[in-house]
């Protein structure tokens, strides 16, 4: 129940955001888009390491989808996973292909969200209301 009421308090708090004029919520969200971390010099200095593990991992979920026929997914997730695994052990070079191609950005979903932010804060904030609401009443 408690994670529940920490997804109502999240959607409360982001409507609450959202509900802010467009001016304020571009300053939060060019703040927000710096880089943390960069994932490809980090992976890059353990590539091999990584690779092995993808592939035992592949590996591993590739046989227990035999053991699951209706389960098909599990062989297409675990096919993805050794060719991952392949690539950064012999073919690092396409690993940073790929990770540059995953960069680009399909539409900005910056704009999408400033479009839509009034009415997209309003529901946030009726969902979390409710939530709230719901758990109070039942997690007694």
């Amino acid at each position: 129940m408690t994670l529940i009421m920490i997804a109502g308090v999240i959607s409360l708090v982001m409507g609450v955001l959202l509900l802010f004029p467009k001016e304020v919520l571009r300053g939060l969200l060019g703040w927000l888009e710096k880089p943390v971390l960069m994932v490809d010099e980090l992976v890059n200095s353990v590539r091999i390491p990584v690779g092995i593990v993808l592939v035992i991992i592949g590996g591993w979920v590739v046989s227990v989808a035999f053991s699951y026929p209706e389960l098909w997914y599990l062989h297409v997730i675990g096919v993805v996973v050794v060719f991952f695994g392949l690539i950064n052990l012999f073919l690092p070079q396409w690993a940073s292909v790929f990770s540059k191609v995953a960069d680009r950005l399909v539409f900005s979903t910056d704009e999408m969200v400033l479009g839509l932010n009034r009415t997209a804060g309003i529901i946030l904030v009726i969902c979390g209301l409710y939530i709230l609401l719901i758990t109070s009443v039942f997690g007694k």
